[in-house]
C-alpha cells in the first residue's frame, strides 16, 4: 500500500504545472514614450489584446474589439518571468513579466488592474478633459484647434455634456487673423454596469467604456478626463 502512495506521488509530480494564466484588464503609463496610456486585455482562456477594447470586457466582447484591428490580437503564454505573445498576424514578443503589488509589470512598464463599477453606480460631479492642436494651414498661417469637454454626473442618474471648439488662425498676412468659437451642448440620462457607461441623448444610446482613473478622475474611452475641484 505504502508502495502504490509512493508511485501515485511520484507520478504526479512527474505531471507538468499548469500554465498560468491573466484574466483581466490593465492599464499603465510608459515613461518611455511620454507617459502615454498602456492597455493589455488578458483573458483567462490565452487570448489578449493589447489596446483598449471599446465593446465592453466581458469574454463574448473580444472577437468584436478584434474587428477593427486584428494585429492586437493574439494569444499568450505566460512561464514563469516570461510572457510570449503571438499575434494573429504572425508577429511574436516576449516580454519580462512580473507580479508587482496586486498588478504586473512588463518590461519596465507597471500595471494595475482596471476597477469595475457595482450595476447601479451613479456618479456625481463634473470632469472636464482638454485638447488642443496646432497644424500649418500654409506657408504663411498657423491654425490652433482647441476643443475642452466637460462632463457633469448627478446621483439621480442624469448628465450633461458641454464641448467649446476654439479655432485660432495667425496670419502673417495683415488683417487675415480668425479667431471663432462654438459651443454644444447635450443633457441625458446614464447607467453604469462593470465597465460599460450607457448614455442616453436625445431618443439615442452610446456604449462606452469607463473605469476609475487614480485622484477621483474617470478614463472613458481610454481618455482621461480631471475631477473638477
Amino acid at each position: 500500500m505504502r508502495k502504490n502512495l509512493a508511485l501515485i506521488f511520484l507520478l504526479l509530480g512527474s505531471l507538468p504545472a499548469a500554465a498560468a494564466t491573466l484574466n483581466n484588464l490593465y492599464f499603465g503609463l510608459d515613461n518611455m514614450r511620454g507617459f502615454a496610456e498602456v492597455y493589455w486585455w488578458f483573458l483567462g482562456d490565452g487570448r489578449v489584446l493589447q489596446g483598449l477594447p471599446t465593446t465592453g470586457i466581458a469574454p463574448e466582447d473580444f472577437e468584436n474589439a478584434c474587428k477593427a484591428n486584428p494585429a492586437v490580437c493574439g494569444t499568450y503564454t505566460l512561464s514563469g518571468a516570461k510572457l510570449a505573445i503571438k499575434y494573429r498576424n504572425g508577429k511574436a514578443e516576449e516580454w519580462a513579466f512580473q507580479t508587482l503589488n496586486g498588478g504586473i509589470q512588463l518590461n519596465y512598464i507597471i500595471l494595475t488592474p482596471v476597477q469595475k463599477y457595482a450595476a447601479g453606480t451613479h456618479l456625481n460631479g463634473s470632469w472636464s478633459r482638454p485638447f488642443s492642436s496646432k497644424f500649418a494651414a500654409s506657408s504663411s498661417s498657423a491654425v490652433t484647434v482647441t476643443s475642452p469637454t466637460f462632463l457633469t454626473f448627478k446621483s439621480d442618474g442624469t448628465y450633461g455634456e458641454k464641448n467649446i471648439t476654439g479655432l485660432d488662425t495667425v496670419s502673417a498676412v495683415k488683417g487675415a487673423s480668425v479667431t471663432s468659437s462654438q459651443t454644444s451642448q447635450a443633457t441625458g440620462t446614464y447607467n453604469i454596469k462593470d465597465n460599460i457607461l450607457m448614455l442616453v441623448k436625445n431618443g439615442k444610446s452610446e456604449r462606452h467604456m469607463i473605469f476609475p482613473a487614480p485622484g477621483d478622475n474617470l478614463n472613458i474611452d481610454g481618455r482621461v478626463y480631471t475631477k473638477e475641484k
